[in-house]
């Protein structure tokens, strides 16, 4: 039996690096929203931490209609043979150590080992491996632990993209115009002193956003399935539900497919060199994006390594286990300013979308996958629609 929990926060907690760091209200907002999540993806026979009686309540309804996880509770505590949280680092072992499974997490070292390879600059080590092996590549992003020497990239091109090494989801980036102005110059250089380094790219018109999904046991890695997102602002904020092929006919309409599955083939040797000493196991994913350039697109075959559990292989994982067959959807992260609004929300989309299941499935509807409450700010939900395309709810930008 394995235990899961939900700890979004887990980039900010890479940042800081301590084993005390203690998330801003904002991140433990949607960690309590959206903590019935891990009872989606989690096998059917694990555990899922859960807050409080409003998610237990969530828990006993959704479980009359799916076959989900179960919720943890103390007394299963010496059935656990491993912890499952959302991401490594030494805030998240410290929290699971305090619950008293000390002999089961992964050493200090391992850790260690995960959180290096969570920093941006593993994007390079990617891209030239790929490139290594035939594949096309953009211009290399660099990495960069000196002032001058970003200064120098900033100026030397039109557009460009600056990335702390690590930070929150669309967060910690900073975007060129060819020349070094005082609130850039004030990130990268505060970039520096906190993390050691800034990743440089130049700046790439992209077209659509996706990535490859993965599955390490630690020894060796597979391909787990295609992620089609949507984002705003450089944030995300949903997937596409669909199949892996119907993804991989959509993307094939941009790039050519023998490009894809190039990479598709290559990636798990490259990610298996790179991951063999760090003790990770579980999913993980590697953003991508095509992008135009002197009139045709290209793919970009790495934007980013997220070495954790995320929201695209949620969604994966959720329309492959309770979705029907030929259907396509949407599956939903959203952010309210206001209390009530989610609420709203969810009150207006259970009436305008109802849920229809066959056989444990969903055949079309609208279903919330963590509990709804009128103070909440953070919502995760799909719908399910009958005889719609991809197209439908993605846009090429």
């Amino acid at each position: 039996m394995k235990l899961h929990i939900f700890n979004p926060e887990n980039d900010l907690a890479l940042a800081d690096g301590g084993a005390n760091y203690c998330p801003p209200p904002a991140a433990a907002q949607i960690a309590y929203d959206l903590a019935s999540l891990p009872l989606w993806f989690a096998d059917r026979e694990n555990v899922v931490v859960l807050p409080d009686d409003v998610h237990y309540s969530y828990h006993k309804r959704i479980a009359q209609l799916f076959a989900v996880a179960m919720p943890y509770c103390a007394e299963m505590r010496s059935d656990i043979t491993a912890c499952v949280p959302w991401g490594w680092s030494p805030q998240i072992k410290r929290r699971l150590r305090v619950m008293g499974f000390d002999e089961i997490l992964p050493s200090d070292d391992s850790v260690s080992s995960m959180r290096e390879l969570s920093n941006r600059r593993s994007s390079i080590t990617i891209l030239e491996a790929l490139h290594r092996a035939g594949v096309d590549v953009p211009p290399m992003p660099l990495y960069f632990t000196k002032p001058d020497d970003v200064a120098r990239f900033v100026n030397n091109r039109p557009r460009c993209v600056l990335k702390a090494p690590w930070s929150g989801s669309g967060k910690g980036i900073a975007w060129g115009i060819g020349r070094v102005e005082t609130p850039m110059e004030h990130f990268y250089k505060g970039v520096i002193k906190r993390q050691g380094g800034v990743v440089c790219e130049e700046f790439l018109n992209g077209k659509v956003e996706f990535a490859m999904e993965f599955f390490t046991d630690g020894n060796a890695v597979s391909f787990a399935g295609y992620s089609l997102f949507n984002s705003f602002k450089g944030s995300y904020s949903g997937n596409v539900l669909a199949s892996d092929c119907e993804i991989e006919e959509f993307l094939s309409g941009f790039i050519p497919k023998e490009q894809l599955l190039k990479v598709k083939d290559l990636l798990p040797d490259v990610l298996c060199n790179l991951l063999k000493d760090c003790g990770y196991t579980g999913y993980f994913g590697v953003d991508m994006m095509i992008y135009e350039s002197d009139g045709a697109l290209h793919l970009n075959p790495c934007m980013e390594l997220n070495l954790r559990m995320n929201m695209g292989m949620a969604s994966r994982l959720f329309f492959d286990r309770y979705v029907s067959d030929g259907i396509v959807g949407e599956y939903r992260v959203n952010f309210f300013k206001k209390e009530g609004e989610a609420y709203s929300r969810h009150l207006a989309d259970s009436k305008a979308y109802p849920l229809e299941i066959t056989a444990g499935r969903i055949t079309s509807g609208y279903l919330e996958l963590s509990p709804v409450l009128p103070e909440n700010r953070y919502s995760v939900s799909v719908v399910i629609h009958k005889d719609k395309k991809i197209a439908n709810f993605y846009t090429s930008r």
